[in-house]
């Protein structure tokens, strides 16, 4: 005990025997134990609050940890949450607009099957009148010159085709321009 032998302690001993006396000696034993003890219980309460300390701020540390974490985890699920938000919106906004394209493409659709009727009605109809010009024009030709070769006759009756398809593509376009300027197609605000 504090590098003291035996022999010391009983040196010590003598003297205070002899400085105190007999009847004070066991109060100032008492004393000095008190002393210790106090002085013991205190380092020990000194020792128990620093590691209480430590283990704080390690407690602190980790929920800080936990809580930076939490709150990361918190930012990304709100990040997703707005972007589920966003894409409902989205499809809730392009629903209308995907249903009054397919209505305007029906549209289209109805017309264009419309105009190829007509179209096909006037080929039909200038086919018919040019084979009844062609057989005009082949009598007249035929009965003004009795000696026309067959050769004569095909370049006539070539020359009469190709008018006639010409009448037919401008009859097309026309009614195709006029009918394109008709349904042009409104922007739905």
């Amino acid at each position: 005990m504090f590098g003291i032998g035996i022999f010391e302690l009983l040196v010590i001993l003598i003297v205070a025997i002899i400085a105190l006396g007999p009847n004070k000696l066991p109060q100032t034993i008492i004393d000095i134990v008190k002393f210790f003890r106090a002085v013991r219980k205190t380092m020990a309460e000194a020792k128990e609050s620093f590691d209480k300390e430590i283990e704080l701020s390690e407690i602190k540390q980790e929920a800080l940890k936990y809580k930076n974490t939490i709150s990361n985890e918190v930012d990304k699920l709100t990040q997703d949450i707005k972007l589920d938000e966003l894409r409902e919106l989205r499809e809730d906004s392009l629903k209308p607009l995907q249903e009054s394209l397919t209505q305007t493409q029906e549209q289209l659709n109805k017309e264009a099957n419309a105009l190829q009727s007509t179209l096909q009605s006037l080929n039909t109809e200038l086919s018919y009148e040019s084979l009844n010009s062609k057989s005009n024009d082949s009598k007249n030709v035929e009965s003004n010159m009795p000696h026309a070769t067959a050769q004569n006759l095909e370049s006539a009756e070539s020359a009469q085709t190709s008018i006639t398809t010409q009448d037919s593509t401008l009859t097309y376009k026309n009614a195709t321009s006029s009918k394109s300027q008709d349904s042009t197609p409104q922007h739905i605000g």
